[in-house]
């Protein structure tokens, strides 16, 4: 298994001004950049393998991390265009052969049970969402998770309209090869399709893929405003 982080984000809504962008994924939050609580967590996880998705203005990420952080190997992909999500994970793909714990470089999870994420052979599935119980506006900033009478993932939705439930979709996930391989073989440049997360899902639960929804902290925090760093840096403080 290896590690996918993606941290090609532009960052421009942290810059006090509103005006300028900066690296996001170098931010620090208690003394810490963010990225490193998501290589942190593979390091939790035992996954010795990442490769990180920068954008191509974004080379402070590897001068700074280098080709390995505490023992695990580093490699980086260029996303050339910011447009989504999946296509993030596209550029990755002359890296990536192995199934996948995604993440995106600008979440911290309080209280986390991420190892629950991973498949134990009892339950079998193709793919995983990591989520937490929140509110519903917090749920239409982010994404939407709705599940069967299986309890298997039924549909994801981007900034939902309407919430059905508490769970809040997050950006740690798993994914086995086989859906990483469907991505690939169904993402069309053209279009720009699938393009972000849910789509992605969407897209498995479609094509037959098994979903399983995991609650993997109490509380996660997603930076993308001054108001959200301020709240991190109070929360871990």
């Amino acid at each position: 298994m290896e590690g996918l982080i993606l941290a090609a984000g532009k960052g421009s809504r942290l810059s006090p001004d509103m005006s300028s962008e900066v690296c996001k994924a170098l931010v620090r939050v208690a003394d810490t950049p963010l990225i490193v609580y998501s290589l942190e967590n593979l390091r939790r996880l035992g996954i010795e393998k990442a490769t990180i998705v920068i954008g191509n203005r974004h080379g402070e990420i590897p001068a700074s991390l280098g080709s390995d952080y505490r023992g695990i190997a580093l490699q980086y992909a260029v996303q050339e265009q910011p447009i989504g999500l999946a296509n993030a994970m596209i550029s990755a793909s002359a890296y990536l052969k192995e199934d996948l714990i995604f993440q995106l470089s600008d979440e911290i999870f309080l209280q986390s049970e991420i190892e629950k994420i991973l498949p134990d052979g009892t339950d079998p599935f193709d793919f995983a969402i990591g989520y937490t119980m929140d509110s519903a506006e917090r749920i239409r900033q982010n994404y939407a998770v709705e599940l069967d009478e299986q309890k298997r993932i039924f549909r994801c939705t981007e900034k939902p309209k309407t919430v059905l439930n508490n769970m809040k979709g997050t950006g740690f996930c798993y994914f086995s090869r086989d859906c990483y391989t469907l991505l690939v073989q169904n993402y069309d440049p053209e279009k720009n399709q699938p393009n972000d997360l849910c789509d992605f899902m969407n897209l498995l639960v479609q094509n037959g893929k098994t979903g399983r929804a995991v609650q993997i902290a109490r509380e996660e925090i997603n930076i993308n405003t001054p108001a959200d760093l301020l709240y991190a840096k109070r929360r871990l403080n």
